[in-house]
């Protein structure tokens, strides 16, 4: 597995359209005590007038729980990367470099030794590719919301307790 981060110093030097493409295949580290996953995929970068253009789809590993039945799932999140990084510095004097209208803190950036480092980006595409309530199965009968157990490996007869005050509205029914 090889890291996610690139020495983009040759590519910062050349001219505008120059492509390096690669293969990705690396661990997600470790973000706010969360085990993130692998990364597998191909990126393409661009040099642009300003830095250098990051583009390609990749899939994310993730491990997760079941919203309903609260088993651990491993699934894939497939995500497209299309990011321009800047870099801090210029690549022949060695000037720190300003944006104009960006705050630094907005702006991915390239460190002082001319790394591109992907772990954050990937981390925020991984966190808005997760889906909202993920399942282990589409048809996933949950839990019993009386006893807790797991609907898809048992049936019992567990009688949910009736709210006294909708009794009346029962009797309607009846």
């Amino acid at each position: 597995m090889q890291e996610l981060r690139v020495n983009v110093a040759q590519l910062l030097q050349e001219t505008i359209g120059a492509v390096r493409e690669f293969e990705l295949a690396a661990l997600l580290p470790v973000h706010d005590c969360i085990e993130v996953g692998t990364v597998l995929g191909g990126l393409k970068l661009t040099r642009t007038d300003r830095g250098i253009l990051a583009t390609g789809g990749l899939k994310i590993s993730v491990s997760d729980t079941c919203s309903r039945c609260l088993r651990p799932i491993d699934y894939w999140v497939n995500v497209r990367v299309d990011d321009e990084f800047l870099p801090s510095v210029d690549i022949g004097t060695g000037r720190k470099l300003r944006y104009e209208g960006e705050a630094e803190a907005d702006t991915n950036s390239i460190d002082q030794h001319h790394d591109l480092d992907l772990t954050q980006t990937l981390g925020e595409y991984r966190t808005a590719a997760l889906p909202l309530a993920p399942l282990c199965q589409a048809d996933c009968k949950g839990i019993c919301s009386q006893c807790g157990v797991d609907l898809n490996e048992t049936t019992h007869s567990c009688e949910a307790a009736i709210d006294p005050r909708w009794e009346k509205l029962r009797e309607l029914l009846r």
